[in-house]
């Protein structure tokens, strides 16, 4: 059972969720949260980031 489930973790993009590196900076976390809404009809978190211009 335990190996069944590792085996699905692995081969499942949560796994890649899981095992990623990948460096999360809390300003972007902020930004995030900072202009995300909540929509009660499709019960989705939707939020608007702009991308940082080079002449900003």
């Amino acid at each position: 059972m335990v190996e069944e489930i590792a085996k699905f973790l692995r081969e499942s993009r949560i796994g890649k969720a899981l095992t990623n590196k990948t460096i999360v900076y809390e300003s972007h976390v902020r930004r995030f949260w900072n202009s995300a809404r909540y929509d009660e009809e499709d019960k989705m978190i939707h939020s608007a980031v702009r991308k940082k211009d080079e002449n900003d």
